[in-house]
């Protein structure tokens, strides 16, 4: 994050900050008053990964002063209004999102109002209250296709990579169809004239096909197999939204900090959702993710975090994220694609009915004679 980005944040967040305590009356503040840009500079460190220590070194703290600064940031950005994320309830909006993406198609597909997915964020194994509290048992935060406890974080994303719709609500074990069959978006898309008519998310193929959900082919061969391909030119923003908010807050690349609650880790991350989005949206941050720094690499890997060798390599190379192997989350994305929480007969809800987004981009693929190119010419 720049300089100019940082003083816009501070400005937005700082009203939201605990006193300093520069204008007390009586007494003083031992060690001197923290002001707001230290706080906020403290807190973004810990999202960085950094150590606490050194954190607190670098800012002359006490060592629990950058944990307690992280939490009164994190509190500051859900009462800021200017950062909060909301899906786009106006037609209007709604169509300015697919026009976006349109851009990202290379035949013009002009239909996907927003890319969903789920991602694992890793937590440590949950203590009883905590599981107790959430009617959860510790069995089911640990997610065996990743080997981590952790929990389902669904998200839907437009062409910037601004995260539209963010839902953390489910343990590691769920499925992304159960845990966005389950939320209040889903809700919101049933619902008729909340979506523009001819518009749908698209998803990969954890969801099932419906009014609403555009998912790729099974199995798929011909022209099914093109269609994948193109849908996938903008499935995929999604998947560069959770690589870019991954590498540039490295809390994410390792467990969530123990003692914390599940309850504080949603919080928490949500807060760094939306921090994202900040980051797009300002005009000097963009997608450019600026490599951490070496002690907070260290950090991460001292803690048995994700290694992400190309950011993560001190040689001045680009920083910037890309869809790649070497960039991709193997370790955190596709935990959901299951069926063990649901049946096939709640996927199929929608099978004989053929006005269905997919088939009408099936049939444009088709009829327009569309191909995928080779894939030995993309390797």
């Amino acid at each position: 994050m720049g300089k100019e980005s940082f003083w816009n944040l501070l400005h937005i967040v700082g009203d939201h900050l605990p006193s300093t305590g520069e204008n007390r009356k009586h007494g003083c503040v031992p060690n001197g008053p923290i002001s707001h840009a230290a706080h906020l500079s403290m807190a973004l460190r810990i999202a960085a990964g950094a150590d606490p220590l050194d954190v607190a070194t670098n800012h002359g703290v006490n060592d629990n002063q950058p944990m307690v600064s992280f939490w009164q940031v994190i509190d500051a950005i859900h009462k800021s209004p200017q950062l909060d994320i909301q899906f786009p309830t106006s037609h209007e909006e709604q169509e300015k999102v697919a026009k976006e993406l349109q851009s990202k198609s290379s035949i013009d597909i002009s239909c996907c109002d927003g890319a969903i997915d789920g991602i694992l964020i890793w937590i440590h194994k949950p203590s009883d209250s905590d599981c107790d509290m959430l009617g959860f048992g510790q069995t089911k935060f640990f997610c065996g296709r990743k080997k981590k406890f952790g929990l389902n974080m669904q998200a839907v994303c437009d062409a910037k990579r601004r995260f539209l719709w963010v839902d953390i609500r489910y343990p590691g074990t769920t499925s992304d169809f159960f845990a966005f069959d389950q939320s209040s978006l889903k809700d919101k898309l049933e619902q008729p004239g909340f979506l523009h008519s001819g518009l749908c998310l698209f998803g990969d193929a954890a969801y099932a096909n419906s009014p609403y959900m555009c998912s790729p082919f099974r199995s798929a061969t011909g022209t099914q197999d093109d269609f994948n391909f193109f849908q996938s030119q903008l499935r995929i923003t999604i998947e560069c939204a959770f690589g870019m908010l991954v590498h540039r807050f490295g809390i994410l690349r390792k467990a969530f900090p123990v003692n914390v609650t599940v309850s504080k880790t949603n919080t928490a991350v949500l807060a760094l959702c939306k921090l994202h989005n900040f980051c797009i949206q300002s005009s000097n941050c963009g997608d450019d993710i600026v490599a951490s720094d070496v002690r907070d690499t260290s950090n991460i890997m001292m803690e048995g975090g994700l290694v992400l060798p190309r950011i993560d390599r001190d040689d001045g190379s680009e920083n910037r994220w890309r869809h790649e192997a070497e960039d991709h989350l193997d370790t955190l994305l596709d935990g959901g694609q299951h069926m063990d929480d649901h049946s096939d007969v709640d996927r199929r809800r929608y099978r004989y009915r053929n006005e269905l987004p997919r088939q009408s981009i099936h049939d444009y693929i088709a009829s327009n004679e569309f191909r995928r190119p080779d894939r030995r010419a993309t390797r």
